[in-house]
Formats: structure tokens, sequence, C-alpha cells
């Protein structure tokens, strides 16, 4: 193997983090390591300053190996000291492991192999941990990367997108409309959405949207419309419009976009904790709702300065025929509690709409008090539903905490899963408030962008999902939008309970890139089609994609040359495999005996710690520990034997039987004698 000084640099590097580790400055290591290395030294600087920090945080290093293939027998050493190669391009494969083991891989190699440290580089792009957790990566190795889709993203802000375009955590040829008049500024959340869905689908084409209305909402919609976007995602909950019931202009809005060929993907809501849904009850008449007997308020816990908003509305659309007003105050209502904002429109009588919200900035942090109340006891007590767009309530609803539009039966609804596919607390719960099933889909979130290291709710789930959407039609674009959900769902892994529930839907985004109906986390061959997923050394790896399917250590096209089985370990059956007859001991995998002298190769390796490579006929000193020496007293021992002084072991037997008749007697005696030249 080429080393020199690209292995002196890799050496030198763990060197640096041992000193490091052991209080010494990085400055002062790479001075002691250079005086080592003296001769490599602008080589060496480079590469140690590019790595030191790297190893020293997590005691690895990532190597990249070039040669025009990894064989089998490569990637045995390569698994054994614990590595394996993680991406490869062209001649170019990569593979990470601790340092301590690189060395000692370093001299095992073969010597085709050009070792060498990544090129120097900056960090400037991240990647979200979804696209390998969720199959992505699959899709983008075998090319799929959405080329030929428009993605729009349709949120509240892109503050910072085109440093994201800098970074390479956007594409450079995007389409970027601010609707609201403010600038395409302000929030960075749509700027990180857009990443993850690029991260996801980096071949696609992206049109980003700013609106803060339904109105632009809408006029965002025909937009994309005619620019022949085919995935739209929108990270964003609306409240008030409607009943959360799959009706209302939100819902008409996505219905007109699932009418153009529109895949709507809506985030389900970070609502959870912060939800409440009860038919109005009033025992003691008094026009307040009782949240719990006896008590006609809720609560929630308020910091000194942190905004609030609150949202009431009630199961009476789309002209109300019932007033509702909300009230908060800083105290118990009743016992000492003052109102400091209400919110008192008129609805009944006036076709107004039943929706109340107040905004409040407390000077004082405690336990606030929520108060709903109606105008007139003559009519009649209807559902309503409460969120609050700040802290927990108090006394709280899980269930139908589904938000706008996620609700809306021509959107695709995403609910969060972490890093290990736990449920998030947070995640808005189905089903919607007409009972329907809510989300369909789940994906994971607490990723990282360029903006955040934990970029987390459903808002970052839901990109994942309109990526995903996207590599699905690169792969096949004349998939329906019917056909494009029953697959993201029909792939998913189910992560909570068996089969669809109200949190995660039908699972977890997985995709199928080989389309052989395994998903991403069963596959054992996640890029080669393999109807059956035999895996006969059971290692995880599938035949189909195995390059050594029996894991005896020599990879199928060593077999074949060989003539060895490539479906068994032992192809002679002497108790050494194939690997160890080739690479360890240089006996014939297709021999049993290779020296032909009764004992298997096995047997003399295992049992009687012999050569298999020598002949062992006659060597029967010293007894029960021969010296592969002919001599007299070999001739000793076999007289006892053939006397029946002594008893025969099976080596013995074997050993001393010099005419091959299975006899010993006087006749082995005389061969032997004769070899010896008596």
């Amino acid at each position: 193997m080429i080393i020199d000084l690209f292995a002196r640099s890799v050496f030198s590097v763990v060197a640096i983090s041992l000193l490091m580790l052991s209080g010494i400055s990085v400055a002062e290591s790479r001075n002691m390591v250079s005086s080592h290395a003296s001769h490599t030294d602008h080589l060496h600087s480079r590469l140690t300053r590019l790595n030191a920090n790297a190893i020293t945080r997590d005691n690895a290093v990532t190597i990249i190996l070039e040669t025009a293939d990894v064989d089998a027998a490569t990637n045995q050493l390569l698994k054994s000291a614990g590595a394996k190669v993680r991406f490869h391009f062209g001649n170019r494969h990569e593979i990470k492991l601790s340092a301590r083991k690189f060395l000692s891989l370093l001299n095992r190699l073969p010597k085709s192999i050009h070792a060498r440290l990544p090129y120097p580089h900056e960090a400037v792009a991240v990647t979200s941990q979804g696209v390998e957790i969720m199959g992505a990566g699959d899709m983008q190795a075998l090319g799929l990367e959405g080329n030929g889709v428009k993605i729009g993203i349709i949120d509240l802000g892109f503050a910072g997108y085109t440093s994201a375009q800098s970074s390479g955590d956007l594409p450079t040829n995007l389409t970027a409309v601010d609707y609201t008049g403010d600038g395409i500024g302000g929030l960075n959340h749509g700027t990180q959405v857009a990443e993850i869905a690029y991260d996801m689908a980096p071949g696609a084409e992206f049109y980003l949207a700013k609106v803060s209305t339904t109105v632009q909402l809408q006029q965002a919609v025909n937009d994309m419309v005619a620019a022949g976007v085919k995935v739209i995602n929108h990270s964003v909950a609306w409240f008030g419009a409607a009943f959360y019931d799959g009706t209302g202009q939100l819902c008409d809005i996505t219905d007109g976009a699932e009418a153009n060929g529109i895949h709507w993907v809506n985030a389900m809501g970070n609502s959870r904790n912060k939800h409440y849904l009860e038919t109005f009850t009033d025992a003691d008449s008094n026009r307040e709702h009782e949240f719990s007997a006896g008590q006609n308020y809720n609560t929630i816990s308020l910091t000194s300065g942190s905004e609030v908003t609150l949202i009431l509305n009630w199961d009476d659309y789309p002209v109300s025929r019932v007033n509702y007003n909300l009230y908060l105050y800083n105290g118990i209502p009743g016992a000492g509690g003052v109102i400091v904002e209400s919110s008192e429109n008129s609805q009944s009588g006036a076709g107004g709409t039943p929706y109340e919200s107040l905004t409040y900035t407390p000077t004082t942090t405690g336990t606030y008090y929520i108060v709903v109340k109606k105008t007139s006891t003559n009519t009649a007590n209807i559902r309503f539903t409460l969120f609050s767009m700040g802290p927990d309530l108090g006394i709280k609803t899980r269930a139908s905490s589904v938000t706008q539009p996620a609700d809306c039966n021509s959107v695709f609804s995403v609910g969060a899963t972490n890093l290990t596919d736990g449920a998030e607390y947070f995640s808005s719960e189905g089903p919607t408030t007409d009972n329907r099933n809510k989300p369909e889909i789940s994906a994971t979130n607490r990723v990282t962008t360029s903006l955040s290291s934990v970029f987390a709710g459903t808002s970052a789930a839901a990109p994942h999902v309109a990526g995903a959407a996207a590599l699905l039609l690169s792969q096949n674009p004349s998939l329906t939008l019917t056909e494009v959900r029953n697959l993201l769902i029909n792939d998913s892994k189910d992560v909570s309970s068996n089969g669809f529930d109200f949190r995660t839907g039908y699972g977890r985004i997985s995709l199928d890139a080989d389309m052989d109906s395994f998903n991403h986390d069963d596959d054992n061959c996640v890029l080669t089609s393999n109807i059956e997923q035999l895996d006969l050394d059971t290692d995880g790896q599938g035949d189909a994609c195995d390059a050594d399917i029996d894991g005896d250590g020599l990879s199928n096209i060593e077999e074949s040359a060989l003539g060895t089985d490539s479906l068994l370990t032992d192809t002679d059956n002497d108790s050494l495999t194939d690997y160890d007859e080739v690479m360890a001991y240089f006996t014939d995998p297709l021999l049993e005996d290779s020296d032909v002298d009764g004992l298997t190769d096995g047997a003399e390796v295992f049992t009687y710690s012999t050569n298999p490579l020598l002949s062992n006929i006659g060597d029967l000193a010293p007894k029960n520990s021969t010296d592969n020496v002919l001599n007299v007293s070999d001739l000793l021992i076999l007289y006892r034997l053939v006397e029946t002084i002594d008893s025969p072991t099976i080596y013995e037997q074997t050993a001393g039987d010099i005419n091959s008749d299975g006899v010993l007697d006087l006749r082995d005696i005389l061969q032997l004698s004769k070899n010896l030249g008596f």
C-alpha cells in the first residue's frame, strides 16, 4: 500500500490527539510531531490542522481509500477493524474508524491501495439526519434526487436563505417571492424548512413563498400551479378559520391545489398540550363554562415579557348563532382576580364568525386564568375549542388537537417523531373534530440545519415528507397523487401502536428505493431488489448484495476462481473454513486431507496441532507431542504399539499405519525401518 506522506500524516494526527488529551496544547503537539517527521512538514501541517480537533473530539478518523475496487478480502479486513465503506464514488472509498484501529489496519491493507486523509475543507453545509433515517440516501445513491419535480415551500419567513444558498444548503437557482410586502426575511423558519426538503430532494427545483394571510396563501398557490409545482410543503398552523373538520377557506385552497395535481404536505401542529375541546357546560347557570366540576376557569403559566395568544372558536360555522366571549384573569375569577385581556366580538344575530382571540404580554410571572362565557342562556351549548399559542394549558384535551389545514382531506398531514422514532409529546394528535383519521404519516424532527443545531417540531417533520414525495415522482413521474400517498403510507415503518394511530399515523417515512416491497428499515439490500430477502450468513446483508454470501471471508468472485462453494463456509468439510485454508494454513480448500496422511486438515490443526501440509505417517515421537521428524524413537513407539504394550490413540493408529491397511502390525515396523534406512 502507498502510505508514505499520507500514512505518516495519519500517524501525526493521532499523535496530536493523544498529546492534547494529556494537556499539551495544539501548537505544542504539532511542534512535537513535526520534529518527528520534519521531511513531511508542508503536507503534514495541512492535514493535522484539518483533523486534529475532530479526532480529539470523537477519537475517530475519516480515511479515503483510492482503488478501483474494495474487494471482499479488503472488506473483511475493514470489518475486522470495525470499519466499513460508508460511501464510494469512482475510485474513492470513504471509511471511518477509531484512530487506534486504523494504525493497525494500515499495515494490513494491500499495497495497491492508496490511503489519504480528506482534502482540506470548511463546514459550509449541513444535511438533515432524516435523509438517512427515512431512506432518502438510498434513493440518491440510485441517482434519484427529485430531478424534474418542482417543490413549493409556503411559509412565514425566509431570513438567511441567500446565506443558505452560499453555503450549499439551498440551491442557487430557486425562486423566492414575498407576498406580504414586508420583505422575504423576518423569520428564518421557512429557510430551515426549505433546507430539509432540499436535503431530501437535492435535484428538485424550489419555489419559496412568504405569506401572512389566507389571501396571500391563495395567490401563492395560484402562482405555483401556473409554474408547474407538484409538491407543496406548508409547515404552518392556522387557527379559527373553521372547526378543524376539513371545511372552510383553507381547505378550499388545498382542495384547489389537489385538483391541479399538487401533493400538499402539512405539519400537524405542535398543540397537543396547548388544546382544549369540550361541549359548553354550565351547571350553575352563570353562563361560564365549567372546565371541571365547580371550576369555571382553565389555567396557564405565563412569564413576564413573553407574549401569549389564545384562540377560541366553536362548532357553529359558517355563520354563528351563538355568542361566546374569552377572558384572561391575573387571579382566580371571583376571588380577587382581575381581567387583564378579553375578546368580546359579537356573533349571534350579526352573522359573525364563531371565533375569538386575545393576545397579552404579562408584566408579572405567574398563573393566569382563562374564562369562556356565553352572552345568553337562551342559546344552545355546543362544542368549542381553545388553543394556546404559547405555554401549555393547565386543563388540556390532547385528542383532536390537529390544526388547519392539516385537517383537510386534500392534505397529507405529518406528525413528528424523534431521532429514535418516539412520538413527540407536543405533536398534535388526531382525529379531526369530525372524527377522520389524522395524521396520515410521521417523520423525523430535531434535526440539524445551517441555522439551528436542533430544528424541532412538526414543521421539521413535514418537509422530509415533501422531499420524499418529490423523490417518488422523480422515480416514476406518472404516479398519481393517490399513488404517491399510498406508497408513502405502505412503505412507512410502524413506530407506535400496531397499525394506524392518532399520533404517528400509519408510521414513519421509510422509502423503498429498489421497489422490492421492503422499506429502508426492513430491507437487507436497500439498493438491490430482493423479494426473498435471503441472508445465508445472517449478517444483515442480503445475499443479493452480499459480496461474501456464506460469510467465510472469501468473496463470491474469489470462491468462483478457487472452485469452492460460495454457499458453504467449509467446502471440503474438514473443519477449516475456506478462508482459513487459503489465507492462514495454505491448505487445499477442496481436499479434506491436503498432505494425504490420513488425518483431515482440521484434525491436524485443532486436535493434534500438526502441520496439515506435512505428512505425519510414521511420526509418533515424542509420545503425545510429535516433532515432524522420523527417527528411531518413532520406531520404538511403533514397536510398543504393535506388541500391545501401549494402546494406540486415534492419532497413533493413523500415523503408525505405514502400509495404510488399517492394522498396526509387523509390516508397519518393517516399512518404517526401511524408510529409516535400517
